[in-house]
Formats: C-alpha cells, structure tokens, sequence
C-alpha cells in the first residue's frame, strides 16, 4: 500500500496541475464556477472579522458547507492571491485522500480478489479516481466536492471494517460513535451526509435483526444511540447557530435551492433527471467503458451460495439519484452534486472488468486480456485531457464576466452602493459592496419570489438597491424591461458566448 499511496499522490499531482497550467495559458487563476467565491467570502470574512457572514456586519446561515469554509480560512494568513493556492492546495489533498480510500475500499469489499503483478486492480481503481476528469475538475474547483466525496468512503469503509471487528465488550461502542462523528462532519460538509448516516443505522439494525436466533434490542438500541448522540456534537452548535440567524435549524441555501430547482415533482421530470444524470456521470465519464464489468460485479457479489464481494455500498448512488431528483433535479456545472458517486461505482467497475479479463485468461484469449486494460486506459486520458479545455473555459467564463463585473463595480460605484445579483460570488467578493441575492442564498426574503421577475423588481426597488447584475437569458423580463428604461450602464465585451447562444452578463443602475 505505501507503493499505491506514492504513486497515486504523484499522479493527483499531474491531474490537478495540468488542469491548473491549462487553465493559465489562458486566464488568471481562479475557479470554475461562482460558489467557489461564495465560499471565500464567507471564509474572508470569518478570517478577517471573525463572522459567518457575507455582508459584513449582518450574519447569514447561508452555507450548506461550513465545514468547507472553515478550511478555506487560513488561506487568508499568506495573504496576496494566497487564498486561490491554499484552495487548489485542499483539492489536492482530498483527491489524494480519495484515491487512497478507493485503494483501502476495495481491498475490504473484495478481500479474496486480489489480483497479482505490479498493477493491481485496487491501485488501478486508485487511477481511474485521480484521472477522471470530473473529479480532476473538482481538484481544482475551490468547492468542499472532493472533501465530501472523500468522507463518504470513509464512512463506508470504516463501517464495514467496524462490522467485521464486531464484539461484545464496553469498548464495542466506541466504534460506533466513530461513526457517529464522521457522519456528523460529513453532515457539515454537505447535509446530503446524514443520508449515507441512516444507511449505516439501517444496516446495523438489519444486520442483527436478520438473524433470527440474534435479535436484541438492547444490542441495537445502544448503538443507534451511540451513533446519533455523538452525531449531534458537531452539528448542534451548527443548527443552533442557523435557528438563531434565520428562525430556521437548515441553511437559507437548502430552502433556496429547493425553492429555485425542484418545482417539478411529477413522475415524468423525476425520470427526465435521473437520465440526464446517468449521462453525465457514465455516459459523459469513462464510466462509461467500466459498465460491462459494473454490471458483472453486480451480478457476482448477488450470486447465490458464492458471493465474491459485498454488495452494500452500491445502495448508496441510486438512493441518493433519487433523494436529487426529488429535492435538487439538477446536472449543471458538469454534475457536481453526482461526482462523489463516480469512486464508488468505479470500485465496482474495476473489479468486474477484472473478474472479466481474467475469464479472457481462462479462455486461452491471452493476447486479449492483455489489450484490454489499454484499449480502457485510452478514454480515461482522452477524456482527461479533453476536458481541461472545459475547465480552462469555466475559470475563464467567470473570470471575464462576474470577477471582471465585480471589478468594474468597486471602481465605478460608491462604497455606500447595494448590488442585487443571482449570482453573487466573485461580484461580492471583488466589489465589497453590499450584496443583495436574487437567489435566495443570502436573502432569503427573496426565497417566494425567485421565479417571479415582476416582484424580484418591485423588491430590490423597494429596499433602494443601486444595481442590478444579470444574466439575460436568466432574467429575460428583467433584462428586457431595464434595457428599455436606458439603465444599462455596463457589459463584457467577450464575444465567444454569441455562438453558444449566450450573452454576456449586464449591469444595469435602478437608481
């Protein structure tokens, strides 16, 4: 194992780096979407003013990743752009700390396949995690994706190690609480954690009450309790604190996101997510090529009387599919809310397609065996490379419209000035000016009206909002009505959106 973590930390330094180097070719640093810089805001202002706040002075539970914010916070110390390189700097480490738990995970979920040579199957599914481009992308993205993605295999693997130690002494309740305080950190890191939590309990209870001659409630009583009262350390000072500044024990963001995304609960959007969701994480993956031995892998660890690995973690994607389609049906931003799904169905992957190549060895088809590792190999670098481009054109779409927006503000307008935005991440950071969010993050006053144009209007009239920063095909009315009004006072001047159909971004004054 200290071979695999050498040359995984080795290669996750590649993944990230040439994404990072690609990216500058063309652009300054910085990061591939705007709440990369909704979480600096919050994490300068904590370094610097000691709150959770976004505008200063005013606190807001408007982080569904405190966790995430609190790590960003002594990039502040190094002071210049420090901030940007401690943030690719945690990505890394996670991405490593990733692949190292997909390493240990399927050594624990296969423990009779270990396949011989110097490539084994655990370190090649360790690869496939760092070169896969979704998850390089995240490496390099400023977001808590990779430190989520990476605490859920933790809380897998050490689950199942736990089970398998399992004994009857005092001290049996120790791991469990373990358990208990992973989940309660996962839960801050996305509340989405909680979710993988309650798996573990309704597996422990099905674990013991499966067994006939076995069931003890008490058994089973002291362990939910153990898991749920050390679950709760971490994360009531966290809902006290949103309860205090919101009257609520969630995030404003939860309400917000829920409010913006998931209008549509009928059977037929339900399944229109849930493809476009498998397309981007297997169709748009080289997942995609593993498939075959997914399914295979399935099949193996449901066969009867010979079970060569266990099935478990694999209840978790298709239940939290469901759980997005139901409360945040969306893919944008290369499906960032699904990349944390993608390790856990390569581990079954690799391990199927194994199983398969050594079938091809069996039936004498040795010439092939040996072909297909590379012949899989290849898409996993097309894609890897390939989609450095995207990310170089993600980094470069916010920085030459909202950072250069945010610029443009803190030259042009007042200090005294307020600025409304559905967007609010590198606006806010970069012009220090009041924000006021359309989205509902931040503001949640905004949260039932955030589909109504009219009233977003009528509101930010209302509380004397100075400027108004938009997307036209977001805010179409808006755009349309203010463009006629003469209020446009500022717009990028990037030409390469007008070919996908897009515009660019436009500030217009209210007042």
């Amino acid at each position: 194992m200290k071979r695999c973590y050498l040359i995984t930390t080795l290669a996750a330094g590649l993944s990230v780096a040439v994404y990072l180097v690609w990216a500058a070719a063309n652009t300054a640093p910085g990061f591939p979407l705007d709440d990369g810089w909704i979480h600096q805001v919050f994490a300068r202002n904590l370094a610097q003013r000691g709150e959770f706040s976004y505008n200063p002075g005013q606190i807001v539970a408007g982080s569904t990743s405190p966790l995430w914010t609190f790590m960003l916070v002594p990039g502040y110390l190094f002071g210049g752009e420090g901030y940007k390189w401690w943030a690719y700097l945690l990505g890394l480490l996670f991405l490593v700390l990733t692949a190292g738990e997909v390493a240990r995970l399927y050594r624990l979920l296969f423990p009779l396949n270990q396949p011989e040579g110097k490539w084994p199957a655990y370190l090649i599914a360790a690869l496939f995690t760092l070169f896969e481009w979704h998850l390089a992308w995240a490496g390099a993205s400023g977001m808590e994706t990779l430190l989520f993605t990476f605490g859920t295999l933790l809380l897998v693997r050490y689950y199942l190690e736990t089970t398998q130690k399992e004994t009857t002494s005092e001290k049996a309740l120790i791991p469990y609480g373990l358990l208990g305080l992973i989940g309660g950190l996962l839960t801050l890191v996305r509340p989405e954690g909680m979710v993988l939590l309650g798996l573990v309990g309704l597996d422990t209870g099905w674990r013991k009450f499966s067994q006939v001659n076995r069931r003890n409630w008490l058994w089973l009583g002291q362990r939910w309790l153990a898991i749920a009262l050390v679950w709760l350390v971490p994360l009531v000072p966290y809902l006290i604190f949103n309860y205090s500044a919101s009257g609520s024990p969630l995030p404003t963001t939860f309400y917000a996101k829920a409010s913006g995304y998931a209008n549509d609960h009928s059977p037929g959007a339900m399944l229109g997510y849930l493809g476009k969701a498998l397309v981007e994480i297997i169709g748009r993956s080289p997942l995609l090529f593993l498939l075959p031995g997914l399914v295979f892998a399935l099949y193996l660890c449901l066969k009867p009387g010979q079970r060569l690995g266990d099935w478990r973690p694999l209840v978790w994607p298709p239940l939290l599919l469901v759980l997005y389609a139901i409360q945040l049906p969306v893919t944008y931003q290369h499906g960032r809310y699904l990349m944390p799904l993608i390790p856990f169905l390569a581990l079954y992957g690799v391990f199927g397609t194994a199983k398969l190549i050594a079938w091809l060895q069996q039936q004498k088809l040795q010439m092939v065996a040996r072909l297909v590792p590379f012949v899989l190999a290849l898409p996993v670098l097309i894609a890897w490379l390939n989609n450095a481009q995207a990310y170089q054109f993600d980094v470069k779409l916010i920085n030459d419209e909202q950072v250069r927006i945010g610029l443009w503000l803190r030259d042009n307008s007042p200090p005294s000035a307020s600025v409304a935005s559905h967007d609010i991440g590198a606006i806010g950071y970069f012009s220090q000016r009041h924000l006021v969010d359309t989205a509902g993050l931040v503001s949640p006053e905004f949260i039932p009206i955030v589909g109504n144009e009219p009233a977003i209007l009528e509101r930010l009239r209302t509380e004397g909002v100075t400027y108004l920063a938009l997307f036209p095909d977001w805010y179409p009315y808006l755009n349309q009505l203010l463009t006629n009004e003469g209020r446009k006072v500022f717009q990028p001047a990037e030409t390469y959106l007008a070919p996908l159909g897009k515009e660019n971004m436009v500030v217009f004054k209210l007042k």
